[in-house]
């Protein structure tokens, strides 16, 4: 039950604080709009991707949902930070 536990928390709280921040890359002028609805939609996301992980059958099945939920928004917003932020030289 802790592997579940711990798959979803990880993977639900990349998934909660990347989305908005990818968002507010993207939009730099709206960052007040994005951070009010990316907490408010973050939120709902980070529950629903706890309760993915947890209905998952065995640990192994929790970490690959985990794994599915918070590897594409971390490469997006590796991709995102690189070519709207990234550093500058």
């Amino acid at each position: 039950m802790w592997h579940k536990t711990f798959a979803g928390l990880i993977s639900g709280l990349i998934f909660m604080v990347l989305v908005p921040s990818s968002l507010s890359l993207l939009m730099p002028s709206q960052v007040g709009l994005i951070l009010a609805l990316g907490l408010i939609f973050a939120l709902s996301s980070w529950a629903g991707v706890m309760t993915w992980c947890y209905a998952a059958n065995t640990n192994k099945q929790a970490w690959g949902r985990a794994a599915k939920a918070a590897l594409p928004v971390i490469l997006i917003f590796t991709g995102i930070f690189f070519t709207t932020a990234g550093p500058t030289g």
